[in-house]
C-alpha cells in the first residue's frame, strides 16, 4: 500500500466519521465524530512528519506523537464501540471495524518504517 492510498483511506474514514452524527440526533455521537476525525487528520499529517524527520531525535519525536495520535483514535473507537454494544446499531459497528483496520495499516506503516530506518542507520554504521 502506498502512502497516498493510506492518506486516501484514512479520508473516506474520516467522512464516515462525519455522518456519525446523523445516527442518533441529539446523542453525543457529534462530539465522538469530531474527535475521531481531528485525531485521524492529525495522524496522517505527523505520519509525513515521521517520514520527512532529518534526524534521530526529530524522528523518535514525531513517531512518539504519532503513537499518541492512534493511541488517541484506539480510546475513541473503543468508547464508541462500548457505546455500541447495548444498541448493536450496524453502521457504527461497520465503521469501528474500518477503525481499526485502518489504525491496523497505519501500525503496520510505523514498523515498516521503523525498519528501514534501523537498518539504514546499520548501514551507515
Amino acid at each position: 500500500m502506498t502512502l497516498e492510498q493510506l492518506t486516501s483511506l484514512n479520508e473516506k474514514f474520516q467522512s464516515k466519521a462525519s455522518q456519525l452524527a446523523d445516527l442518533l440526533p441529539g446523542s453525543n455521537l457529534l462530539a465522538f465524530s469530531t474527535a475521531i476525525m481531528r485525531s485521524a487528520q492529525k495522524m496522517d499529517k505527523v505520519l509525513h512528519k515521521v517520514l520527512g524527520a532529518k534526524g534521530q531525535v526529530s524522528f523518535y519525536n514525531q513517531m512518539d506523537a504519532l503513537e499518541e495520535e492512534m493511541d488517541e483514535l484506539i480510546y475513541m473507537i473503543d468508547k464508541l464501540d462500548d457505546a455500541n454494544r447495548k444498541r448493536q446499531i450496524p453502521t457504527i459497528t461497520d465503521f469501528v471495524k474500518k477503525g481499526y483496520e485502518l489504525l491496523s495499516l497505519y501500525s503496520i506503516c510505523c514498523d515498516q518504517i521503523i525498519e528501514k530506518r534501523m537498518k539504514k542507520q546499520g548501514d551507515l554504521s
